[in-house]
């Protein structure tokens, strides 16, 4: 038996609305779930030159039907009271019953019908992709103990010839495998204290170092560290105990490419490293994106 496909609305709290015949809602005659591109050439004669090297996504617009078939204008104003409140959402796609697939999106418009013979509520609908799909896939950084302690440790003046070195005693690090259709993105929350964290992504095969993120702060035990590389929402900032949250942006060194993205085609280690033995823990969360599922 062929599985059918099933699609959801997802808030920024994890809740959702089914559109499956859940509650007596279904979407149908859904369109633009593959991809194109923005891209420009001159023509030179005999062929085409491009004139962007790199082609860019179109903004893609999905139009849909929501279809309202059990007390359906109830059912409408509850779905519409859930939609219009949400300050984020994301659709959620299951083609084979095996595997989600989520975009962020926002709403383009709602149009309300009327009421067909049968009862029913048929509402014309559209909306747009603001991120490509994706996979959010959860990753545990562990402890990696070199055996040997390196700390670098100078009571004299801190300059450009002598500074404080990495300390090799214990580093926390993942190893992350490439895949998607362009490059993947990563959260990663740091808990406890440390200083001078850097977070670096390096392939394993090439050995190239595709991007640090060196923070020029001190962390307490207390406090939370939080980075992005996401495309549409990248940051560094630091959460207090009582929930405070600080921007560390201009604590950066932006000539380092701080907001790295995952090749790929090359396994990676991503690391964090710090001026002080390390001793609190983290987790990751690598977002594998897709243009079409």
């Amino acid at each position: 038996m062929r599985a059918i496909r099933k699609l959801y609305f997802q808030n920024e709290f994890g809740d959702r609305r089914g559109l499956n015949g859940e509650n007596g809602i279904f979407c149908t005659d859904l369109a633009g779930f593959g991809f194109s591109f923005e891209s420009a050439f001159s023509n030179i004669g005999h062929g085409f030159f491009p004139t962007d090297v790199t082609a860019k996504d179109a903004q893609s617009s999905v139009p849909f039907t929501l279809i309202f078939t059990r007390n359906s204008y109830k059912a409408y104003q509850d779905f519409i009271d859930w939609l219009a409140v949400a300050e984020s959402l994301a659709i959620v796609y299951d083609p084979t019953g095996e595997q989600e697939y989520y975009r962020d999106i926002v709403i383009d418009f709602v149009q309300k019908g009327e009421l067909t013979r049968v009862g029913w509520l048929e509402v014309p609908c559209s909306l747009f992709g603001v991120s490509p799909w994706y996979l959010p896939q959860p990753t545990m950084l562990s402890v990696q103990n070199t055996g040997k302690d390196e700390r670098k440790v100078y009571p004299y003046q801190y300059t450009e010839s002598l500074k404080y070195g990495m300390d090799g005693s214990a580093a926390l690090s993942a190893t992350i495998v490439g895949t998607g259709h362009i490059p993947a993105a990563l959260e990663l929350t740091y808990y406890g204290a440390i200083s001078s964290p850097k977070i670096k992504l390096i392939g394993n095969v090439s050995n190239k170092t595709y991007g640090v993120c060196y923070i020029a702060t001190a962390l307490e035990d207390t406090d939370v560290l939080k980075f992005s590389t996401r495309y549409e929402n990248s940051y560094v900032k630091k959460v207090s105990a009582a929930g405070l949250e600080t921007d560390l942006l201009n604590n950066l060194d932006l000539s380092l490419t701080p907001f790295f993205h995952v090749p790929v085609n090359e396994p990676c280690t991503v690391s964090i490293e710090a001026d002080n033995t390390i001793s609190g823990q983290a987790d990751m969360r690598v977002y594998y994106y897709y243009r079409s599922v």
